[in-house]
């Protein structure tokens, strides 16, 4: 007869296999992935068909100002919506149903268990994101939403805070008086992003690059407030 030492540390690629599992199962997560496509690839083509369309009786000024791969990812803000949920609820459905409890059983090293979810998630979200051609901005728009599911640790209550982070802040700090508009507006997360991939980028903005650090930041700092966090708190 086979025997089983429970008392064997997971391995790392046993709780890899164990977070893929748990997010592949659950319907939410294809489906979630689908609207994310849907939302980026559609809307994008209906605003660059009306492009198309109203080409030839735009004045010069609207021509020249013309930013092709802006008006392409005009569906990126659902999209970007979509994958920070799948983040959100990598972790706090299993605090909702109390699941957590037996995954950190399994691995009581809770900052591994944190650290497969964002690895699966990441990967899941960068292929994702290949495909709908915005990888880097949509993996860590699922890296905050994780980030905050288990800070929150309540799946409604993660997804509104993300959703004020990422899309209602902007907008306030945008209807600030300049130059505290760009100055403020800048660190977004959601500006930070538009000039990544911005052909006529907004004066007082970073670059492209520095752009790219604001973004990377916000994952940072998601997952490393969630590790900080998760192994001072009960399950």
């Amino acid at each position: 007869m086979t025997t089983v030492n429970l008392t064997r540390p997971a391995r790392a690629r046993d709780v890899l296999a164990a977070e893929w599992i748990k997010l592949r199962s659950v319907r939410s997560t294809p489906l979630t992935l689908l609207f994310a496509a849907l939302a980026a690839v559609g809307i994008g083509y209906l605003v660059t068909h009306s492009d198309v369309t109203h080409w030839p009786t735009m004045t010069a000024a609207a021509r020249a100002a013309f930013d092709p791969v802006s008006d392409s990812f005009t569906g990126l803000g659902l999209a970007q919506l979509a994958f920070g949920v799948i983040g959100v609820l990598a972790i706090s459905s299993e605090y909702a149903t109390g699941l957590i409890r037996t995954t950190f059983g399994a691995v009581p090293r809770r900052r591994a268990v944190l650290a497969a979810k964002a690895a699966v998630i990441g990967v899941v979200t960068l292929v994702a994101g290949e495909l709908i051609a915005f990888a880097t901005f949509f993996t860590v728009m699922a890296w905050v939403g994780l980030g905050l599911g288990a800070l929150v640790r309540h799946t409604a209550g993660a997804i509104t805070a993300m959703t004020a982070v990422v899309f209602l802040l902007p907008t306030i700090i945008h209807a600030l008086p300049a130059p505290w508009d760009t100055r403020i507006g800048r660190f977004t997360l959601d500006g930070a992003a538009q000039q990544m991939i911005a052909q006529h980028p907004h004066a007082g903005y970073f670059s492209a690059v520095g752009s790219s650090l604001v973004v990377a930041a916000y994952a940072v700092a998601a997952i490393a407030s969630a590790a900080l966090v998760i192994t001072r708190r009960d399950a």
